[in-house]
């Protein structure tokens, strides 16, 4: 069951559940880190997500041990979604976690409740491959409304590119609330509130087709203590004063999460007892995925 804050989107209002969207404009802030690790943390609690990858890095697809960079010969991927060569059925795989080594399906198992649709670097091409169709822009809220059953899931998420073009806004327009993520400095504040307009203006451009997003949560990456420089503490605290309830903990950098990463293994099964760990429930609870 959605928490109640959210409203389903507005091109399928009977689909009553929150499309996320990781955001920035901006590369390495945790994006792929929080989406995998919260979403998979929510997994676990019970509830059922969708993970869409459309970050160019298919990073998301990694962890789950699929190799967006190397896809096999006849596997289709979000790409051809996409380009509507494929339905979503076709590019849905289980989200996993590593269980031995080695890369054969025995070598992972599936995480209950979390289907991905597996990245792909062709998405590299998407932002020009587009903008040569006028309503190309709808091709994720196409497949949203058409191919996604009502009670199928409690939640989907989209991993997006560090970049604004065509892409980004054709996710955007399938979104319903966007968690922007940013580093303690100057730049990733103002890249936050720029976002912010430009979330403004994209819901008044595409009013006529049910676009209505919001930017729901902010997120600080790589948050400092005062010890470590009172610039960055400065940084934290005037987005706690910006965003009030809607910034979420920061977080820290930890050697753990780049073990998890490089496992292929999500934190909540490398590293349940970490430090890291409890910040990342308590992202769970606040928005809105608590314990059942």
């Amino acid at each position: 069951m959605a928490n109640p804050q959210y409203q389903g989107p507005a091109y399928a209002p009977d689909l009553s559940i929150p499309i996320f969207v990781m955001m920035n404009r901006a590369g390495s802030v945790g994006k792929t880190t929080v989406a995998n690790t919260v979403f998979t943390e929510a997994a676990l609690r019970g509830y059922r997500g969708l993970v869409f990858d459309a970050d160019l890095q298919t990073d998301m697809s990694y962890w789950s041990g699929y190799d967006g960079d190397d896809v096999p010969r006849g596997v289709q991927t979000i790409h051809d979604l996409m380009l509507g060569n494929a339905k979503l059925e076709d590019v849905v795989v289980p989200a996993r976690t590593r269980i031995a080594p080695g890369d054969s399906e025995d070598s992972f198992q599936a995480i209950e409740g979390l289907d991905l649709v597996r990245g792909d670097i062709k998405m590299k091409q998407a932002d020009g491959e587009l903008v040569q169709d006028s309503l190309g822009v709808f091709w994720l809220q196409n497949v949203i409304k058409k191919q996604i059953a009502v009670g199928a899931y409690d939640f989907i998420v989209i991993d997006a590119p560090a970049s604004y073009a065509r892409l980004s806004e054709s996710l955007l327009v399938a979104a319903t609330d966007v968690i922007t993520m940013m580093k303690p400095m100057r730049k990733e504040l103002r890249g936050a509130r720029a976002l912010a307009r430009e979330l403004e203006s994209l819901n008044v451009d595409y009013a006529d087709y049910g676009a209505r997003v919001r930017p729901t949560w902010y997120c600080v990456n790589d948050a400092k203590s005062e010890s470590q420089g009172r610039f960055f503490s400065n940084m934290h605290d005037e987005a706690e004063e910006v965003y009030g309830d809607r910034l979420l903990p920061g977080i820290k950098n930890a050697v753990v999460v780049a073990e998890a990463f490089d496992a292929q293994e999500p934190l909540p099964i490398w590293a349940p007892k970490s430090e890291s760990m409890k910040v990342f429930r308590d992202i769970a609870d606040q928005i809105g995925f608590p314990e059942k």
